[in-house]
C-alpha cells in the first residue's frame, strides 16, 4: 500500500506530495496561466526533487515541454484515470532532454 506525504508547496500555495517516491502535483483545478507551467518548473528546480515527478493535469501543457527540456527533463504522458492527463517527468542523465513520445 502506497503512502502520501505533504511536502513544501510551490508556486506560493500549490500542494506537493510524495507517493511511492515521487514527488507528485496535482494541478487539474489550476486553470489560470502561467502557474501550472510555474509550478512544475519550481519544483524541478529544488534540491529535494529527485528524478521523478508525477503530475496531473487537466489539458496538454504544451507550453511546459521546453521549459522540461532545457532543464534536462523528459517526459511521457498518458491519460490520468479520473480525468486530465498523467505526465511523468524523468531527470534526464545526459541532460539532454527528449520530445515526448
Amino acid at each position: 500500500m502506497s503512502e502520501t506525504v505533504e511536502c513544501k508547496p510551490v508556486a506560493g500555495d500549490v500542494p506537493v506530495f510524495r507517493e511511492d517516491g515521487a514527488l507528485c502535483l496535482d494541478l487539474r483545478g489550476i486553470d489560470t496561466p502561467p502557474k501550472p507551467l510555474v509550478a512544475v518548473v519550481e519544483l524541478i528546480e529544488r534540491a529535494d526533487t529527485g528524478d521523478t515527478v508525477r503530475v496531473l493535469i487537466a489539458r496538454d501543457p504544451v507550453n511546459l515541454y521546453p521549459e522540461l527540456i532545457e532543464r534536462g527533463w523528459s517526459w511521457t504522458k498518458e491519460p490520468a484515470k479520473d480525468g486530465g492527463l498523467l505526465l511523468i517527468l524523468a531527470r534526464d542523465a545526459s541532460q539532454g532532454g527528449n520530445p515526448a513520445r
